[in-house]
Order: structure tokens, then sequence, then C-alpha cells
């Protein structure tokens, strides 16, 4: 029997899915930006070590929560993913309309109203951790209260303490992940002058490889040649990279651990690691290379787009190699003859290696330029488009103007500016049109294709079984449908709005079952992505320019 604070939304029986969605992607929206606005007010001067223990104990536990809480529940959803499925559909088939509750959320909204007038409130902006440790003793427990209400409104209460009581080692193993997370993340900081110092070196020999007469200062991290010289700081000593990398690594030897060979499959995430630090080295010489020749370009071009691309090339390759591996990877006797991820994932390989190229060379006619080869690749593959099932639905369009919605609120504050911008204002109108034309067949049919092609059709379902052929684009799990959203998102160069608009154009897929009402939503929301900045000169919220 459902108690009545578990009462809330009624569900419509014929389209529960699609509204539960609906209603979680909009409380994971709502939780993101607390998680990205609410800071704590207070700004304690001073040695910690003069103020207290309970003082220090608690600045030491407000400054951990968020970066721990984030990792702990990844940690334990991986853990026990079984029993999460189990109780899930449980408290489903318990109680199939009545899932979220709106009785949680409004205590939810009163908790992160009191958090918010907390930022404002005069009273708690102290300058001594001593006079204000009763203020951070309230200021965490109401922001527990708000987390509990939170979950509370995604799901019942009984379904969060059966899970837990359920998966007590995995509660434990996450909350060892948790701290051992932040600990190295403390750590790692340690590492940012030795790995600063190697790539150093690294870049000064690569440059005498190529014959360069080197430029280097030790004391002050400079190196270059003669031409163009380039200071080596924390931001370049590739720590970034590496974690990237390793978090990416670690995601793919879980999905796909069914098909890999371990121990050997552990190989790969040194190996990443390594491979991206040297990578790293490689773009610095590459942008002393391009300096020497157009300062210009190097600065606004390749410096601008180098390290998204190289992480993004060095992450496809160490997929695409290892797979390919019997070290490996599990051979089976029989193997097909087509491999059908082809036609899902080559469109974005194209536009991935293109990108590469044009962001060095000719960064102010990417989308124009991107067009040809990634429209060609999709002409190619386009038995795999044919394939699909494609009737237009006016939901699909809404969703394309929510992502740019958010698209294009995210991007109010960036630069209106963009290397296209200067090149189209001294063209002939005919030719400015083609280009234009062009960077719209680029922006809004080209890329959203080849996304949607990779990261819903195949990424999303791959996430589901290893199988990815059998399984339905109405499959839906919280595992591919975050999974995949995240992979788009951290794809794109403002990755907070690109994961929400990820999970919008999943949602757009999984209401009827269809990849082509996610390829729509997403060419509507770059169609109006264009027409927002061919209307008002704003090229830089098409986000790749």
């Amino acid at each position: 029997m459902n108690s009545s604070a578990d009462a809330g939304w009624a569900v419509p029986q014929s389209s529960g899915n699609a509204y539960r969605l609906i209603l979680w992607i909009g409380l994971i929206t709502l939780f993101v930006a607390e998680l990205l606005v609410l800071t704590l007010p207070f700004d304690p001067t001073g040695n910690l070590a003069e103020q207290g223990f309970w003082a220090g104990t608690l600045y030491t536990i407000q400054r951990g929560i968020r970066p721990m809480f984030v990792t702990a529940f990844a940690a334990m959803i991986f853990f026990s993913w079984p029993v999460l499925q189990q109780e899930y559909l449980r408290v489903l088939d318990e109680s199939p309309e009545r899932i979220t509750s709106a009785r949680w959320f409004a205590a939810h909204l009163v908790f992160l109203s009191l958090l918010i007038l907390g930022t404002r409130a005069q009273a708690t902006r102290l300058s001594s951790i001593a006079a204000w440790e009763g203020w951070l003793l309230v200021w965490i427990v109401v922001s527990f209260a708000a987390l509990a209400t939170w979950l509370f409104s995604a799901l019942p209460p009984r379904f969060w303490l059966r899970w837990i009581a359920r998966s007590r080692s995995a509660l434990l193993g996450a909350g060892l992940a948790a701290l051992t997370a932040y600990a190295l993340g403390n750590w790692t900081q340690v590492l940012c002058w030795p790995l600063q110092r190697a790539s150093f070196h690294m870049v000064a020999t690569i440059l005498q490889l190529f014959g360069q007469e080197v430029v280097n200062r030790p004391d002050q991290m400079v190196v270059g040649t003669s031409r163009f010289a380039v200071t080596i700081t924390s931001h370049c000593s590739g720590l970034e990279g590496i974690g990237l990398i390793c978090a990416f690594t670690g995601i793919y030897l879980w999905t796909c651990r069914s098909e890999l060979s371990f121990p050997h499959a552990l190989l790969l995430m040194p190996i990443g690691a390594m491979f991206i630090w040297f990578m790293n080295s490689v773009r610095i010489a590459a942008l002393i290379f391009i300096g020497g020749w157009n300062e210009e370009v190097a600065l606004k071009g390749f410096h601008s787009a180098a390290g998204w691309i190289f992480f993004n090339l060095v992450a496809v390759g160490l997929v695409w190699t290892s797979s390919q591996s019997r070290l490996f990877v599990r051979m089976h006797e029989s193997r097909k003859a087509t491999n059908p991820a082809v036609g899902y994932l080559l469109p974005l390989i194209v536009f991935f290696a293109t990108a590469l190229t044009l962001r060095m060379f000719a960064p102010q006619l990417f989308l124009t330029a991107i067009a040809v080869p990634v429209l060609a690749t999709i002409w190619y593959c386009r038995s795999t488009l044919l394939s699909l099932q494609w009737k237009l639905s006016w939901l699909s369009v809404l969703a394309g103007g929510a992502a740019f919605a958010m698209t294009s609120l995210a991007s109010r504050g960036s630069s209106a500016d963009a290397a296209i911008a200067p090149t189209l204002e001294h063209l002939s109108m005919p030719v400015t049109a083609v280009l234009l034309l062009l960077g719209l067949t680029g922006s809004a049919i080209a890329i959203p294709i080849a996304q949607e092609l990779a990261f819903r059709g195949y990424l999303a379902r791959k996430l589901v079984a290893s199988d990815f052929e059998d399984v339905r684009f109405d499959r839906f799990t919280w595992l591919s449908f975050l999974g995949s959203s995240i992979a788009f998102g951290i794809m794109e160069p403002n990755w907070v709005p690109g994961i929400l608009s990820g999970m919008i154009f999943a949602a757009a897929m999984y209401r009827r079952g269809l990849l082509s009402d996610a390829i729509a939503a997403h060419i509507c929301s770059g169609c109006m992505l264009f027409a927002l900045a061919a209307a008002t000169g704003r090229w830089a919220l098409l986000g790749r320019l």
C-alpha cells in the first residue's frame, strides 16, 4: 500500500514512460542547475588551524560535499546496477501511476528557497570561520534535506530505502570510491609540476627532432623557436587530459566488459593516459610550428580547438584500435563480414578527422568546408539512414526548440564574434549566399545526422547490449540514457547545455522508438541556431567556430 507521502503527479497510462521521462529530465536539469549555481556564501579568511577543530572540520566537509556526492552516486549506480533495476521494476509494479511525487517536490522547493535566501542574507557573510560555524552546520543540514526531498521527488522513499538496504556493500564501495577520488583530486595537484616539466622537455625534444633551433628558458618554462615561443603553465601539463581519458576508458571498460578480454583490457587505462599526455606535447609543439608560420592561425584557430579535437581523436582511436586487437577483445569463431557499427560511427569519425585539419588551417571556413566530406560519408552509409523508419512528428520540432532555447540562453554571455564573421564582410553577395548555404548544411544537417547516428543510434543501444542491432530504439535504461547524453555533451564546447540537449534528443527517440525523431529534433535545433546566428551576427552560438 502506498503512503500518502508518495502521492504525486498522476501519470497517464497510455504514455507513462514518456511522461515520467519528461519529469525526470526536468528534475535532473533543476538539480544540475542547483549544483552549479548554489555555492556557500561564506568567505572565511585566516588560518583554518586557528579557527577551532569543529569549524575546520565543517569547512572541509562542505568543500567536499559536491564532488564526493557526484562520485559516490555514480559509483553506487555502477556497483549495484542489477539491484537498482529490480527495485525500480518492483516500485513500477506497485504503483505505476505515482512514481514521481509533487508533495516531496514542494518540500524540496522550500529547502531550496532557504538555501537561496541564505546566500543573500548579510548575516551569513561573516569573515571568520568561528563566527559562522553555526551557520555552516545549518547550511549542511538544509543541503542534505534538499537532496533527500529531491530524491523522493523522483522516486518513492521506499525505493531508496530498499535499494540501500540491499546494496550495503555497494554503498561502502561507493563511499570508498568517493573518498579515494577526493583524495586523488587533491593529490594530483602535486603532479602538476612534474608533468609540467616533463611536457616542457618533451616539447623541446620534438622541436629538436624536426631540426628546429630551440629557444628554452627552464626557469620560466618558456620553450619555442626564435619566431614563436610559449609558456608551459600548469594548464599545459596534460593532467586534465589524463583525467578525462581515464574516466572515458573506465566507462568503456565497464560498458564493454562482456566483449573485452580481462585482465589485458586493463592495460588500456595506462596506455590511454600515456598517449593523451604525449599528444598534449605534440599539440604544443604543433602550436609552436604553426605560430612560426602564422601567429593568428595558431592562436585563434589551432589553440582554441586542438585540445578538444585531440581528445576526441584519442578516445575514438583507443576504442577503434582495441576493438581490432586480439589482445584486448575476445575473438569469436564466426564474425560478421560487415560491421554494422560502421554506418553509425564512420560519419562522426570523418567529422572529427576533417575538423582537426580545418580548425588548424581554415577556421573561418569550418562549417562551410565540413559539410562536403561529412555529407559524402553519410551518402556512403546511406543504407543505415534508409533502414530507419521516418514518421515526422510535431513533438520533434518542440524538442528541437527546447534544445535551441537552452543552448542560446547558455551562450548569452559568450562572445558574439567568430572567425567566419570578418570573412563574410568582404565577400560579394553570391559568394556569401553560397557560403551561408554550405554553413547551414554543415551545422544543421550534416553534423546533427552524424552525431545522432553515433550517440543515439549506436552508443545508446550499445550500452544496453553488446549486439546493439537487436536493441529497439525505445529500449530505455538509465545507463544508456545518461551515458549517451554525457558522451554527447562532453564532445560539445559547452558541455552543460550539450548534456541536457542530448537528454532531450534521447527523450524524443524513446517516445516513439524512432531514431528519426532524434535526428529531426537535432536538425530543427541546428536550423534555429543558425538562423539566430545569421540574424544577429553571433556566430559563436554555433559552438564550433
